[in-house]
């Protein structure tokens, strides 16, 4: 009976050490500039997102691969004053968003014809299209 009593006590002590899924929010967002998304805790794989400002329940802007590790560099290839939070899920469905993020004019606009601008550096796994719910 004592190794039940163990063995419960274990099993509700491990959910409370798990870290909480958390998304930075990034600074200084310029079109067509590289820009760092990083997060901790939760349970890879991860699946990042963009979404319109403020709306959780949006349907994404932007999808990117899934990600293995905690980091994710992006081309950004939106214009400047679009605005947008970030999204990020991972795989047992925990979910963290960013504050909104605004897009600021730089002196190159050339990624903006050019939806194919994702840079995968970082710690990512591999490509995927679907995945994010």
């Amino acid at each position: 009976m004592k190794f039940f009593a163990v063995a419960a006590a274990l099993v509700s002590v491990v959910p409370a050490m798990a870290q909480q899924l958390t998304i930075n929010t990034a600074t200084g967002i310029v079109q067509c500039q590289p820009i760092q998304f990083t997060w901790s805790g939760g349970t890879p794989p991860y699946f990042l997102a963009l979404i319109p400002a403020a709306q959780p329940a949006a349907p994404a802007i932007k999808q990117f691969p899934t990600q293995e590790g905690t980091s994710f560099t992006w081309n950004v290839d939106l214009p400047s004053g679009s605005t947008f939070t970030v999204s990020l899920k991972d795989s047992s469905g925990a979910t963290a968003f960013s504050d909104i993020e605004t897009v600021n004019s730089g002196p190159d606009d050339s990624c903006l014809n050019n939806s194919a601008s994702l840079s995968e550096t970082g710690s990512s796994g591999p490509a995927a299209t679907s995945g994010y719910c």
